[in-house]
This record gives C-alpha cells, sequence and structure tokens, in this order.
C-alpha cells in the first residue's frame, strides 16, 4: 500500500527539526502537535494544522535527574500499563497515594497502585485477576518513584 501526502503534511515534515536526544545539555526534541483532537470513533482529522510544538520531554521531564524509564514486563497493571511498555517515573513525587508507583519490595523492583491507609499499605494490580499485597510493616517498602507516563508501540 502506497501512503500519499498532500502539501501541507511535506510542509510539517520539512518543517521538524532534528535534534538531539532530550538528555543532551542544551537541546530538545520538538514534534508537531497538531490543533485538531484526533478521533478515534468513526471520524477523522478535520484540521491539518499545527497549534504548536510539543517536545515531549518538556512535557514529561519535569527533573531530568530524577526521571528515569523502565520497560514493563508482566500483566498485573493491565489495562493501565502493558508489558513492553516503557514507563516514565519521577522519582522527586512524594505524593503516592492512589498513584502507579515503582516500589522496593522483598528486595525487588515492582510497579503497582499504592493504597495508603492508616495503619497499613495496600499495592494493588489494575488487573483484576491478581490479589492485592498488604504491607504491615512500611520498614520493608522503599517508595522508588512514580510512575507519570507510559509509551509503547501499537501491535
Amino acid at each position: 500500500m502506497n501512503c500519499k501526502t498532500t502539501p501541507e503534511v511535506n510542509m510539517i515534515t520539512a518543517n521538524i527539526k532534528q535534534i538531539a536526544l532530550p538528555w543532551s545539555q542544551d537541546e530538545i526534541i520538538e514534534c508537531p502537535k497538531l490543533l485538531s483532537k484526533l478521533s478515534c470513533g468513526l471520524f477523522g482529522i478535520t484540521d491539518d494544522f499545527i497549534e504548536k510544538y510539543q517536545s515531549l520531554d518538556q512535557l514529561f521531564v519535569k527533573n531530568r535527574y530524577s526521571t528515569f524509564f523502565f520497560e514493563a514486563a508482566g500483566d498485573s497493571m493491565e489495562p493501565t500499563i502493558f508489558s513492553g511498555q516503557i514507563l516514565i517515573i519521577d522519582r522527586s513525587l512524594t505524593d503516592f497515594h492512589n498513584r502507579v508507583c515503582v516500589l522496593a519490595y522483598e528486595e525487588k523492583l515492582i510497579c503497582k497502585r499504592v493504597i495508603q491507609r492508616n495503619n497499613h499499605v495496600i499495592l494493588k494490580s489494575d488487573n483484576p485477576k491478581y490479589r492485592d499485597i498488604i504491607v504491615e510493616n512500611s520498614d520493608s517498602l522503599i517508595y522508588w518513584g512514580v510512575v507519570i507516563a507510559n509509551a509503547g508501540f501499537i501491535k
């Protein structure tokens, strides 16, 4: 199947800057963000002009020294997170309640939703086929960071 482009798409493509990766000292990556919302239903894009340029590192990386990436493995956090997706973790965030977090528990890094209670912490999988982990001794739990976003390829 051949893909055809319009002059507007060619203009957008010509204007996209190829810049160093986000961890470069002085440069950022910018990609065009279209003004119109993308319908995932019956209808498609109706406006094909650029609202602004969106830098993904500016959107997700608030503090480069506290932001880390992990690849997800397993299905315990589906439908929120799927195996193979890249998770963006911000270690500077400290509000863990009801957030998906990376935690060190029983000498392993795991990814679970954290529910904080007065006398215990519940580590919850978003997939209902997995049981909650109830942690009564919070000394055995280290909050490593908050998952702020995920990215992956669509199959």
